[in-house]
């Protein structure tokens, strides 16, 4: 009897140490079960937050890309864009200035835009037809190249995919502007460099045309001008506007007379004045002349002068007096 109790004994002692190795794997297990369950979640939480989904259709769709490099954040160029139809407006900004952004389509060759130290950079490129990868660079004016993530992007053709037309007519220091497309507009809008941009809606009676008179500010200026239809097609253009200040007329005395002399880059086109409440128009005025120069004789006593130069629709007026 006592040898048999003796051997109950060390088997219950195996058998309560091998139960306890049992749970000690069972719980390593949960533990490892546990930590993989979660860093895989996390992968996916973080893939799904990384990647954006692009359609195919003509409707705008605006992403954010991050750059990945250079490690220096300050520094770092930012980048983002709109699908406008068949178009795609690519937007870059950079703290130091962006002297060169280079794209490419599904490997082919590459294209460079200068942009010459700029800030903040606008562009369009068109899409072509069916799923494409864009690939973009930047070269920021410390000459750091900063390689973006491809973009995909797709775009299929629908039946409207043809962009409006703009026509600009300059006459008399105005722009007419004319913004048209064959189905219909969705707005026409324009901005000067340094203003706010004005948007115009086509009326009623005629969706299909916007026209718009621009008074041109003096001095050189840019003027854009951008206009969508109801697909989402985009034309937009930026022009070099030099806004002319006038004629330029200086009067002085000699040998009896106002010598008046009037000068305008752009031509003058009349001159008119007025001699002591006697009103005279100037002849002879060569077709397209700069410049030009007239006498008005001294009267005794006061001579009070007002000479009125026109450019086109732009006049200057000059006073001044003499006593003789």
């Amino acid at each position: 009897m006592n040898q048999i109790l003796m051997t109950d004994v060390e088997n219950k002692g195996k058998n309560t140490n091998m139960k306890s190795i049992i749970r000690f794997f069972c719980i390593v297990c949960i533990v490892f079960s546990v930590i993989l369950i979660g860093e895989g979640g996390f992968n996916l939480y973080k893939s799904l937050g990384k990647n954006s989904s692009t359609d195919n259709s003509g409707k705008s769709d605006t992403s954010y890309k991050k750059a990945e490099t250079p490690e220096n954040n300050e520094a770092k160029p930012n980048f983002k864009f709109q699908k406008n139809g068949s178009s795609l407006n690519l937007m870059f900004d950079s703290t130091v200035g962006i002297n060169k952004v280079i794209y490419s389509w599904n490997g082919g060759n590459e294209t460079v835009v200068k942009v010459d130290g700029k800030k903040e950079v606008n562009f369009d490129i068109e899409i072509p037809q069916g799923n494409n990868n864009l690939s973009l660079s930047v070269i920021d004016a410390n000459g750091e190249k900063t390689k973006f993530k491809d973009q995909n992007i797709s775009f299929e053709e629908v039946a409207d995919s043809q962009k409006p037309v703009i026509s600009i007519k300059n006459e008399n220091g105005r722009l007419y502007v004319t913004a048209k497309d064959e189905t219909e507009l969705d707005y026409f809008s324009y901005q000067w460099e340094g203003s706010d941009e004005v948007v115009v809606n086509p009326s009623e009676e005629d969706k299909t045309t916007v026209e718009q008179e621009i008074e041109v500010q003096k001095g050189t200026s840019r003027l854009t001008l951008t206009a969508v239809d109801k697909t989402g097609n985009k034309e937009s253009t930026t022009k070099k506007i030099i806004g002319s200040n006038g004629p330029s007329i200086s009067a002085s005395i000699s040998e009896g007379n106002f010598v008046v002399k009037v000068t305008d880059e752009f031509g003058i086109t009349k001159i008119e004045y007025t001699h002591n409440e006697e009103v005279f128009n100037v002849d002879n005025i060569p077709e397209g002349a700069t410049e030009f120069e007239f006498k008005v004789p001294l009267k005794d006593g006061a001579n009070y002068l007002k000479i009125n130069a026109y450019e086109n629709g732009i006049m200057t007026e000059y006073k001044c007096k003499k006593t003789k």
